[in-house]
């Protein structure tokens, strides 16, 4: 029986790589990346870099601590520890860190926010705020009945 063993090759590796401890996000834009445009992608999306335009993903949204986003921001659900100017839209949970400063409207059905946090913007949180493409004057307008005031 031999003391040593040989090293795992590559392609013996599991398909399921870690990043911090959970399986990496499908697309990474790193510090010093600029990305400009609409970005729309099916999986989990970890921003540390810049953005400017729109973001879209049906995943998990991760926006790291030296993160710049000018941009509309829709995610099933986000992390977000950095700079955000523009809406942001989640259509589940939304974990708002220290760091992160956001600039504009944020509608989810829940949220955390830690201490630290900047948000200068409307918030709607709940069952009614998460629902996509419902603009906030069309909410009133569907909860009228047709009937005029007496």
């Amino acid at each position: 029986m031999s003391m040593f063993t040989s090293p795992k090759r590559e392609d013996d590796m599991p398909e399921d790589h870690s990043f911090g401890g959970r399986p990496s996000p499908a697309t990474v834009i790193a510090g010093g990346v600029r990305v400009e445009g609409d970005f729309t992608s099916q999986g989990d999306v970890l921003i540390e870099g810049e953005v400017h335009g729109n973001v879209t993903t049906t995943g998990l949204l991760t926006v790291g601590p030296q993160a710049k986003l000018k941009a509309g921001v829709k995610a099933e659900k986000a992390i977000i520890a950095g700079i955000i100017e523009g809406n942001l839209e989640v259509g589940s949970h939304l974990d708002i860190k220290s760091t992160a400063s956001i600039l504009g409207d944020i509608t989810c059905q829940t949220a955390s926010v830690e201490s630290g946090a900047t948000m200068d913007g409307r918030v709607e949180i709940g069952a009614k705020a998460a629902q996509p493409g419902q603009k906030h004057g069309a909410k009133a307008a569907a909860s009228h009945d047709g009937k005029e005031d007496e």
